[in-house]
């Protein structure tokens, strides 16, 4: 039995594809962004990724960190999708850059959060999505038990890799059977869990975590 407590599903856009690219933690924070923001349309996950690889000092191919993306959402700001979409293949290193005219942009603050489940479900609580980090297992890619129209993936004790690193966003917490599980949205599509969203364990989040954030709210502003 699921017992649901807190569900923000309905404060975040429809969960996107990032495809064959490592630009997850652009997905989560932008999806995240744009909810504290309650801003009408898409932000564009790919002037964020350009901006923090560049604040890290890597290539597209090689993804980024939550606190080069941090500063890249307070310092660069993000426009609307439709200035920079999002290219879903890999891109060509040369050039690599948002065009040149000077969008429109929101920014906010952010506040880098710990282990502490007590504090993802307090942020939760007070509307606020989180974005974490997690070296991810076989669960990810395994199919969904269902309870009722809830996908919940399986506890695994697989050894962590830390080289399968992902970012998800905590989108809701609850219990089943008693024992404590979060909503996970991911950038893997429609067809990953229900609807982009499956519930996991604590234990799992926990045991596999390796970092995480908040947005905070900010003002529009133009760069």
């Amino acid at each position: 039995m699921l017992n649901v407590v807190a569900d923000l599903r309905n404060q975040l856009e429809p969960a996107r594809d990032q495809g064959r690219r490592p630009t997850c933690l652009s997905f989560a924070a932008s999806a995240t962004h744009r909810a504290a923001h309650k801003h009408p349309t898409q932000l564009s996950p790919e002037w964020l990724y350009y901006h923090a690889t560049r604040r890290d000092g890597l290539q597209p191919d090689q993804g980024s960190t939550i606190e080069a993306t941090c500063t890249a959402i307070l310092n660069d700001g993000q426009p609307d999708e439709e200035f920079w979409p999002y290219q879903d293949r890999e891109v060509c290193l040369n050039p690599y850059q948002p065009a040149g005219q000077r969008p429109v942009v929101v920014r906010c603050d952010t506040g880098q959060r710990s282990s502490d489940s007590d504090r993802w479900r307090s942020e939760i609580d007070s509307g606020s999505p989180v974005v974490i980090t997690l070296f991810i297992s076989s669960a990810f890619y395994q199919p969904a038990r269902f309870i009722g129209p809830e996908a919940l993936m399986a506890e695994d004790h697989i050894p962590i890799d830390p080289t399968l690193a992902h970012a998800v966003v905590l989108a809701g917490y609850g219990y089943v059977n008693g024992a404590s599980h979060f909503l996970v949205r991911n950038s893997w599509g429609l067809r990953w869990g229900w609807a982009g969203y499956a519930w996991f364990s604590e234990t799992y989040l926990t045991r596999r975590f390796a970092g995480a954030f908040v947005i905070q709210h900010g003002a529009s502003d133009d760069v």
